[in-house]
């Protein structure tokens, strides 16, 4: 007998996922519920069990008012994510039919996914949606010894660890206080003004000390660089039970010479493997061959994942209305999806 469910509240969230054996941070409900204010809109997931087989699926279903008309979308989570599934592969196709009439019974016409790189959920979701590749994304093996981890980094990345030591510059896990929260949030907004970043990526700070806390599978912690008696450089990595992430960095800008990410990144790797993890997920960069990208693979020895995104339209007609509305009006971005979220001001 097939089980579905739709979930929102904490305690059905920690049951259900309890049923699984390999879930990243991703998918609780406490690191939704962040990302679902953020967007406006209210965090739930879809749960399905068939003869073995489960299926759990959390995403933000976000509100759009056109003509008068309230009409809803979904996408997942800042991060990665898509449906998780254990069992049979073939159960994608059945989950999705459920999924579909789900949406087309709460007035929901888009869905956006940022698929799991390392899970590679977006292979078992391609006969359901379109699939677009974005770019790479790199992580550090664990499993290896430290020593033959290190050999692995870039000649340049050897240097630069050795110059940041030779500076002065010393790392250290910071303890979770308030206090360095907010030395942490200082230096972010810093970094975010440096790189003309996106207003999404501006965080207000109640999400800092919501993200420090630790949920059912996950705990998140801050690590310190610190030069001259300055914190110049810092970084937030969330672990899980297998997997470790790089969620947010941080740096002064007039420190950049004495190398402080270098030893920031050599020493969070170093603690991730103490922790247990079997790998640490650094992300990507803007593109796959920026700056941002080759710092991340200078530690990884190239141990890339495909990052994909999975788009899929419930109501082409309503969809394309909106859209002949709004061109006609608005410049949207390039490739944006969906559109009417994409407006330039």
């Amino acid at each position: 007998m097939i089980l579905i469910q739709i979930i929102e509240t904490l305690a059905q969230w920690n049951e259900v996922l309890m049923k699984f054996k390999d879930v990243d941070i991703y998918y609780t409900f406490e690191y939704g519920r962040l990302f679902a204010a953020k967007e406006n809109g209210k965090l739930f997931a879809m749960y399905f069990e068939d003869k073995g087989t489960k299926i759990i699926y959390p995403f933000i279903r976000r509100k759009f008012e056109w003509n008068k008309e309230v009409v809803y979308d979904i996408v997942t989570p800042y991060g990665y994510g898509g449906p998780l599934l254990e069992g049979n592969k073939e159960s994608m196709g059945q989950f999705y039919r459920h999924f579909e009439d789900y949406c087309k019974e709460n007035n929901i016409i888009t869905e956006t996914i940022r698929f799991h790189p390392i899970n590679k959920n977006y292979f078992i979701c391609k006969k359901v949606m379109d699939i677009e590749y974005i770019r790479q994304t790199t992580a550090v093996d664990l499993t290896l010894p430290m020593e033959e981890i290190r050999k692995t980094y870039t000649s340049m990345n050897k240097r630069n660890i050795i110059k940041a030591k030779r500076e002065g510059v010393f790392c250290y896990l910071a303890e979770n206080t308030p206090e360095n929260i907010r030395i942490f949030i200082e230096l972010y907004k810093e970094t975010m003004d440096r790189n003309q970043a996106d207003s999404y990526y501006y965080f207000d700070d109640n999400y800092f000390f919501e993200q420090m806390k630790n949920t059912s599978i996950s705990k998140t912690y801050l690590i310190f660089a610190q030069y001259n008696g300055e914190i110049v450089a810092a970084v937030m990595v969330i672990i899980g039970p297998k997997y470790s992430h790089y969620h947010l960095g941080a740096s002064k800008t007039k420190y950049f010479f004495v190398k402080p990410n270098n030893a920031l990144f050599d020493y969070m790797i170093e603690f991730c493997k103490s922790k247990g993890s079997e790998l640490l997920h650094l992300g990507g960069g803007y593109t796959d061959d920026d700056g941002l990208f080759k710092f991340k693979t200078s530690f990884t020895n190239n141990k890339n994942f495909d990052y994909y995104i999975g788009k899929k339209v419930y109501n082409p007609k309503k969809y394309n209305k909106i859209l002949d509305d709004i061109t006609g009006r608005f410049k949207v971005k390039k490739n944006y999806f969906p559109a009417y979220r994409g407006l330039i001001d």
